[in-house]
């Protein structure tokens, strides 16, 4: 049974089609997280502003929060058995768990808030980035990289609490207080939020989407889903809807960028998309015999552009009501192998047009359709050989340079706080000359989106040599040190073309990155 955490005040409140509610969402909690609110208020026979008023009364938001609260509490629930011990979630469990809180996520994320954002980044006004330490301090790292790549002037990280509560006392000029908390009641971080709200400092938080101080302290506040965890004093929540609002925030602000540049005007409150010519692969699908069924699949593919090239074959069958066989059968009357094939000829096709420039809908449904494309990609058999590897008694060494090394810092620093020892490497030449020294026994982890040989391939070709197990995360299909990976993971995280330093996503390789953090805590906890 699920704890609403409900007071007899509450109870006495609600009237008798409330009660009603509270019955069904007691007698059925396992149906609530895939509901919609008019499907839950179908299921119940009530109006949805029943159901509003209802989740109010609670001390909810919304029947989004209610949701949240429910997830949140069957996924604790999966982790402990009757009698109190822990067991194993499987694998597709963890899979569901991630995919629902990122498109959560996803969904919170309101265009009003990135313009918000976006004044305060074209602003001349003083970043301060707060860092207490643990995994938020990776957090902080990978926002403030990105901010440096896209050349983002007077970045400044704290990592005091006295010297932050000082600075924001006796601040002259203008500036925006960043803040990211996976919980949203830290004290440190809720003492520098009271105090940026007495000297009328702005506030930018990353909070949970549940009621916290911060977030009623903050100016602009982005929400997350995730799934609070815990065991024996080792906090292991899933901080990846954290780097996704990161990532996405950095992305649609050199997306609007680049549209006003291209106007040579200020752009409205929304992203505005361009009359595309037609793609030419959609063009050749007009020239063949098509059937009916065909036919209806082409009207859909180019009434839903871009948005359909990021689709996976499942979504596509449930928008036509078709079977994955007939759009494959498609695809190979247009001389590819499948709908990946086409979805990727979609998407080079449009780069060509050379119109990046989608709305905030649309720019969430891309990331989210390539993060839904990572998992689908993924051999979840290796990650668990990996998860074991990295839990083994033999040395691990863990590596990853510049904006990939916030992926390998959270790695090893999650790897820590489980008790499972890791040596954390993030300079090239001392990859390359630990190559020569580590034990037949070792295993190298090595993180880099690009795959460069040229940093690389001595090291790893000396790792093959020795016959040192040898682990490689990229996003390069054809990286040159795959041969010489005992396993080899490529994600599908995209390059963008900026005129700024690396800011390519990481969103994929931090996926894989959770994954394997996922199933070394069942590991742990079993």
């Amino acid at each position: 049974m699920i704890h609403l955490h409900l007071n007899d005040a509450i109870i006495k409140s609600l009237t008798d089609n409330e009660l009603d509610i509270l019955k069904f969402i007691y007698g059925n909690p396992d149906q609530i997280p895939d509901m919609s609110i008019h499907k839950f208020a179908k299921a119940v026979s009530y109006s949805t502003a029943t159901i509003l008023r209802f989740c109010k009364k609670l001390g909810y938001s919304g029947f989004a929060e209610l949701k949240y609260t429910i997830r949140q509490h069957l996924s604790e629930r999966s982790l402990t058995s009757q009698n109190g011990k822990k067991y194993s979630l499987d694998i597709n469990q963890i899979i569901d768990n991630l995919s629902a809180n990122m498109e959560g996520t996803a969904r919170l994320v309101q265009e009003d808030l990135l313009y918000q954002t976006f004044r305060y980044l074209d602003s001349e006004c003083a970043l301060y980035l707060w860092a207490p330490g643990g995994v938020t301090s990776i957090l902080t790292d990978y926002f403030e990289k990105l901010l440096f790549s896209i050349g983002r002037q007077k970045v400044y990280k704290i990592d005091a609490s006295r010297i932050g509560e000082h600075i924001l006392r006796n601040l002259t000029t203008k500036a925006l207080l960043i803040l990211i908390s996976t919980t949203g009641d830290f004290p440190p971080t809720v003492k520098l939020a009271r105090i940026a709200r007495m000297n009328n400092i702005p506030i930018l938080s990353i909070t949970p989407y549940t009621t916290n101080e911060i977030a009623e302290f903050a100016t602009v506040n982005f929400r997350f889903f995730t799934n609070q965890r815990e065991n024996h004093g080792a906090e292991f929540t899933s901080r990846l809807p954290i780097f996704y609002i990161i990532h996405f925030l950095i992305h649609a602000y050199l997306r609007y960028q680049q549209e006003i540049s291209a106007r040579k005007e200020p752009l409205p409150i929304s992203f505005k998309q361009r009359d595309n010519p037609p793609l030419p692969i959609l063009e050749k699908a007009h020239s063949l015999s098509l059937t009916e069924t065909d036919q209806e699949l082409l009207a859909y593919l180019e009434q839903h552009l871009p948005t359909c090239a990021y689709l996976t074959l499942k979504d596509l069958e449930e928008c036509l009501y078709t079977s994955g066989a007939t759009i494959v059968r498609f695809c190979q009357k247009l001389g590819l192998k499948g709908f990946h094939e086409l979805k990727y000829q979609i998407r080079s096709e449009l780069e060509q047009q050379r119109n990046p420039f989608y709305s905030t809908n649309r720019l969430i449904a891309r990331s989210i359709a390539l993060f839904k494309d990572n998992l689908e990609s993924m051999d979840m058999d290796s990650l668990t050989v990996i998860a074991d590897l990295l839990t083994s008694d033999r040395p691990i060494y863990i590596y990853g340079n510049e904006l990939s090394s916030v992926a390998a810092r959270y790695l090893h620093t999650i790897l820590t706080t489980l008790d499972y020892p890791s040596i954390l490497l993030e300079w090239p030449r001392l990859l390359n000359g630990l190559a020569h020294e580590m034990n037949d026994d070792a295993v190298l982890f090595v993180i880099t989106a690009h795959g460069d040989a040229t940093r690389y391939l001595p090291a790893f070709q000396k790792t093959q040599q020795k016959g040192i197990c040898t682990i490689l995360l990229t996003c390069e299909a054809e990286s040159p040190l795959l041969p010489y990976s005992t396993y080899g993971l490529c994600t599908n995280d995209q390059n963008e073309e900026y005129l700024h330093g690396d800011v390519n996503s990481r969103l994929g390789i931090l996926t894989v990155i959770q994954i394997l953090i996922e199933l070394i805590v069942q590991k742990k906890m079993t």
